[in-house]
């Protein structure tokens, strides 16, 4: 008898090499024959999991977004005041990290055209912006405006890995770490004035 199959962790692997095409060539590079290719598998087994490209996209969107979402919660669970390590779980400054991120790029251009895609995106951002805003006001108490402290402090980590991703060789895991550190600092420093 053959063992059975965990439905869920197949369906992670083909979102994992979706995510690597996805990563080296853009959305175009991961189709369904491509990527039961890479997986080892017929085209059947991928749609048996993912009825067409366009699910299996979403999905290995999510699964990104979740990881970094698991990054987070990590250092979070470490040590919930500590916004620069929050702050920090969202860079590229690992192999997933790159990775998530390429990953994030390809998908935000479809969301010019697509609006199921423009709002899965849309939520996402509001994901960040809602718990990167509740730990700058856990470390530092009152803000006189948390929208726009959280929303500066995206668009800080949003700025870097871009750049991080997209030039590896010129930003190391340290130099995100020492930029953030500093526009953090600047950022809530000037969070209370009018």
């Amino acid at each position: 008898m053959p063992a059975p199959v965990d439905h869920e962790a197949r369906r992670r692997h083909i979102a994992d090499i979706a995510a690597d095409l996805i990563a080296q060539g853009g959305m175009e590079n991961a189709t369904i024959r491509s990527v039961a290719a890479a997986a080892g598998y017929s085209t059947a087994i991928v749609t048996h999991y993912f009825a067409h490209k366009r699910e299996l996209l979403f999905w290995t969107y999510r699964a990104a977004a979740h990881s970094t979402q698991r990054r987070f919660d990590a250092a979070q669970a470490a040590d919930p005041d500590d916004l620069f390590a929050a702050l920090q779980a969202f860079l590229p400054d690992t192999p997933e990290g790159v990775r998530a991120w390429r990953v994030y790029f390809a998908f935000w251009s479809a969301t010019i055209s697509d609006p199921e895609m423009a709002a899965e995106q849309q939520w996402w951002q509001a994901n960040a912006l809602s718990i990167i805003g509740a730990v700058a006001i856990r470390q530092h108490g009152a803000i006189a405006q948390p929208d726009h402290v959280a929303r500066m402090l995206l668009t800080t980590v949003q700025g870097i890995a871009t750049q991080a991703a997209l030039d590896q060789a010129h930003w190391s895991a340290q130099r995100q770490h020492r930029l953030l550190e500093l526009q953090v600092a600047a950022i809530l420093r000037h969070a209370n004035e009018p």
